[in-house]
């Protein structure tokens, strides 16, 4: 597995894509991996020790030197950089995570918001990944209503931009409605990526054992 990237992204914020990506880490560290976790860019940070970022790290058996941005505002992270009065440079960032690629077994990068949030002016999290040329491209969706429409709609943009979709997560909601349980088998006939699981509210550490997890391991593996 030396030097494989996994991208992480969503259709939207707040939708478990952090728990996922620290799951992912842990089976990957037990595999005797060198696993590490980066959110190279994050808003809405009210304190420095409670990041998405740190949360990654927490669960990474491999360590490489953070960087990237952090943002107060819990905005936009194109809108909490002006905000904050910076430019995120997307090319440094780019660079940043090749160098951490060479480091580590599996890099596992998780981008801020939705595929398609703007991280700049002119660029989205959907262009970073490109540039990343990762191994694997995961797209996590809650499984709550919405979903279908939800990830009908990024993958199909997404393939309109030419990024691939290896996978698809779906992660249970904080409160389950009338289509939980029910999105993953109704989006096996509607959309082209492979659905790899579902998972349910537990801790992290519990989860790397989950099904959907394990259908990750496996690509990486295989």
């Amino acid at each position: 597995m030396a030097g494989r990237l996994v991208v992480v992204s969503g259709t939207g914020t707040d939708i478990g894509k952090t728990h996922f990506a620290e799951a992912l880490l842990w089976a990957i560290g037990t595999t005797g991996a060198r696993a590490a976790g980066l959110k190279p860019i994050e808003s809405g940070v009210a304190d420095l020790g409670r990041t998405d970022a740190a949360r990654l790290s927490g669960a990474s058996s491999f360590h490489v030197k953070p960087f990237g941005y952090a943002f107060p505002d819990g905005v936009s992270p194109h809108l909490a950089a002006r905000r904050a009065g910076q430019a995120i440079d997307v090319a440094a960032l780019v660079a940043g995570i090749d160098a951490a690629q060479r480091e580590a077994d599996v890099l596992v990068v998780e981008l801020p918001g939705g595929l398609f949030s703007p991280i700049t002016a002119s660029l989205a999290n959907v262009d970073l990944a490109l540039a990343l040329r990762p191994h694997l491209m995961l797209l996590v969706v809650p499984d709550r209503l919405g979903a279908l429409h939800d990830a009908v709609a990024a993958t199909r943009a997404a393939e309109g931009a030419s990024l691939p979709i290896d996978g698809i997560i779906l992660m249970a909601p904080a409160i389950p409605d009338a289509s939980t349980g029910s999105n993953a088998e109704e989006l096996r006939t509607i959309i082209k990526p492979p659905i790899l699981g579902t998972l349910p509210r537990a801790d992290a550490r519990a989860l790397a054992n989950a099904p959907g997890v394990a259908a990750v391991l496996r690509r990486l593996t295989g």
